[in-house]
């Protein structure tokens, strides 16, 4: 696994936790912890994708970009290695 798929799959496994979180405050509204924690891993994401973009270009269609023709320069989903099948 290359740099660019580890940090990829860093910012997958933050924004599944954050889901996870909206799940346990809807029934949980008062749960401070559970508050901070997502708060936290927003933060966390947020410079997470902030590197990524950076570094690959943007991973968001909204992302800020130099050029709105940046995103269409890396590789599409499909064109990326999963693990040596290719």
């Amino acid at each position: 696994m290359n740099e660019q798929e580890k940090l990829m799959q860093k910012i997958n496994s933050y924004q599944f936790s954050m889901w996870e979180l909206h799940i346990f405050l809807d029934t949980h509204p008062n749960d401070c912890r559970a508050a901070q924690k997502l708060e936290e891993y927003r933060k966390i994401t947020a410079d997470l994708i902030e590197k990524y973009e950076a570094a690959y270009g943007p991973l968001h269609l909204t992302s800020t970009t130099s050029s709105r023709w940046d995103w269409v320069a890396n590789p599409w989903p499909w064109e990326i290695d999963q693990g040596g099948d290719k």
